[in-house]
């Protein structure tokens, strides 16, 4: 182990010796201000390029975005649904709306399984005033199909 640190210390010794001998080597290893200036221009020019695909990014993420919400503008136009605000991304009040909206159908089919008998009370008057008889066995259960028909297809 000795030796071979000692070795290593000799051949650093003769590479300082060289390189104060050959003053080349020193003038390559300086940093002149022909150097400094090249790699400042170097870098600014790496800069400048940077900042301009920045500037690029962003300008195509602005047009994305103006385009991402001209569609959903023409889709809400599409569907006619309201655009009360500025905010675009009103999907929270149209979550609102929907929910709302689920509440109100969910009271009508309510209501109207509540009605269901007068329904097909109603139902069969209809029924035999439009044949003109008294009503039947057969015109109550045609009335209380027609009407569970109705609540049926309300419900799904």
């Amino acid at each position: 182990m000795l030796q071979i640190f000692l070795v290593m210390e000799n051949i650093e010794k003769n590479n300082l010796h060289e390189r104060e001998k050959n003053p080349e080597i020193n003038k390559e290893k300086e940093i002149t201000p022909e150097v400094k200036a090249a790699a400042t221009m170097e870098r600014a020019d790496i800069l400048v390029k940077e900042l301009k695909s920045s500037k690029q990014q962003l300008q195509n993420i602005m047009i994305n975005i103006t385009q991402v919400m001209q569609a959903i503008q023409a889709l809400r136009k599409q569907l006619q649904l309201a655009v009360n605000d500025e905010n675009i991304s009103s999907i929270e009040q149209d979550k609102k709306m929907i929910e709302k909206l689920k509440k109100k159908i969910a009271g009508h089919t309510d209501e109207l399984i509540k009605m269901k008998e007068n329904l097909i009370t109603a139902q069969t008057i209809q029924l035999s005033e439009a044949e003109g008889g008294e009503i039947t066995e057969n015109m109550k259960n045609k009335a209380r199909e027609m009407v569970e028909n109705i609540i049926a297809k309300i419900s799904s």
